[in-house]
């Protein structure tokens, strides 16, 4: 499913229009990326819980022999609660 069926499919069982599902879609998805930025988690219940987890820098060593530096990197971790997991 994509960005455009999600919208769809929210606005008809809603009632809501497009243009107002997508802002709050946006919304949404703003929250979610500055929290998991600040490196908090996010629990919605009955659906599941966001963390974020902060990796730091490291030195990749490239198959020519040459060394890389990688920077720090957050990376968030979707975990679904049993609810959401029994139904699919």
């Amino acid at each position: 499913m994509d960005h455009k069926q999600i919208t769809t499919s929210l606005a008809e069982r809603t009632g809501l229009n497009a243009a107002t599902v997508n802002s709050l879609l946006g919304s949404l998805t703003d929250i979610i990326a500055d929290n998991c930025a600040e490196l908090n988690s996010i629990a919605i219940p009955g659906f599941g819980t966001f963390s974020a987890e902060k990796t730091d820098e490291y030195v990749v060593n490239n198959a020519d022999g040459s060394r890389t530096l990688m920077p720090p990197a957050v990376t968030v971790k979707f975990n679904p609660s049993i609810i959401l997991r029994k139904k699919l």
